[in-house]
């Protein structure tokens, strides 16, 4: 089932954190004195999380092993994609999970995409799929499960609930999507009675509703290698979308979707990343997907299809593709 060539992939959490980042950086670039005090605003409207869950995590885990807190040259962001629309504060389903690195010594971006059906141990909780730690323990378990399998730690993290994936596609007015009929098919006897019902097979102009149902779908022979591959296919769509577009747009999107990302970075952060970013001139993303090539098989625990992995082989593809060395 595995996909080959993903070169470049843009998975969607990452997406739409550069889309507000993006949003944020034309304006300052256009009329920076005059949008300062917007793109303030405009950050502010993000749920902030001053409870130092990354430090304490670290202060536990890292006690005993002081080096693996980083390298200077290297600032990775932790990426999550859930349902999360009630409440910040209450725990909910982990779909997509990423660690975005910007490696300020070779000036490259890089994303590193954790599977979620990989069959791992997660603190205090046994061995379960890798998605289930952000159900048992929201972004504190997941990065105890990260930090205590990989041994890579983070500067912080943004969790985006997917209303945000809907909001930027319905503020572009939908996304053009080529759907097949086994592709259709699917959807129909799975949202029978919604708003995915008006698709058709062939060509579709779709809301942000379909839209993600089209980038949940991992029904097929594919499964959730297909998933990654729609999902990457929906991001080119609105990316050619947002290219033609003003940057009164580019704001709008932004103010529109920043209310649904929850994080513990700062302002001051978020510019500090945004200008190394700029300074790098490179809009190209490197991507490795966790588990690496050739280090896992497909299992099932009870009755539920996993993804069996050598843990120290995708531990040291982690390490080497981050760092660019073993750790």
């Amino acid at each position: 089932m595995e996909q080959k060539n993903r070169k470049k992939k843009k998975r969607k959490v990452f997406w739409i954190f550069i889309v507000c980042l993006c949003a944020a950086a034309g304006l300052a670039g256009n009329r920076a004195a005059a949008f300062k005090w917007k793109i303030q605003n405009t950050l502010d409207l993000m749920d902030r999380d001053d409870t130092g869950v990354i430090e304490n995590v670290e202060k536990e885990f890292l006690t005993d092993d002081p080096d693996k807190k980083g390298d200077d040259g290297i600032v990775n962001i932790l990426l999550i994609g859930a349902d999360k629309r009630s409440s910040w504060k209450e725990d909910g389903r982990s779909d997509s999970c990423m660690i975005a690195t910007l490696d300020l010594k070779n000036d490259k971006i890089k994303i590193t995409s954790i599977m979620r059906d990989i069959y791992i141990n997660i603190p205090d909780k046994g061995m379960h799929k890798f998605n289930a730690a952000y159900s048992y323990g929201g972004v504190e378990l997941l990065y105890k499960t990260i930090l205590s399998n990989f041994g890579i730690s983070v500067q912080g993290y943004v969790l985006v609930d997917f209303e945000a994936f809907r909001k930027v596609i319905d503020t572009l007015g939908g996304v053009e999507v080529n759907l097949t009929d086994e592709e259709y098919n699917i959807l129909m006897n799975r949202y029978h009675r919604t708003s995915v019902l008006k698709l058709k097979p062939g060509i579709n102009n779709m809301n942000g509703t379909q839209a993600l149902a089209y980038c949940r779908l991992r029904q097929d022979v594919k499964g959730d290698f297909g998933r990654t591959q729609r999902q990457r296919y929906v991001l080119n769509q609105i990316f050619l979308s947002m290219k033609s577009q003003p940057v009164s747009k580019w704001y709008e999107t932004a103010e529109a979707v920043m209310p649904y990302i929850s994080t513990d970075l700062s302002n001051d952060e978020i510019f500090s990343l945004l200008k190394d970013v700029v300074f790098m001139g490179t809009t190209d993303v490197d991507q490795l997907r966790i588990p690496a090539d050739g280090t896992y098989k497909n299992g099932s625990v009870n009755g539920q299809l996993i993804l069996e992995i050598d843990l120290e082989a995708n531990k040291k593809a982690m390490n080497e593709y981050i760092f660019g060395k073993e750790n």
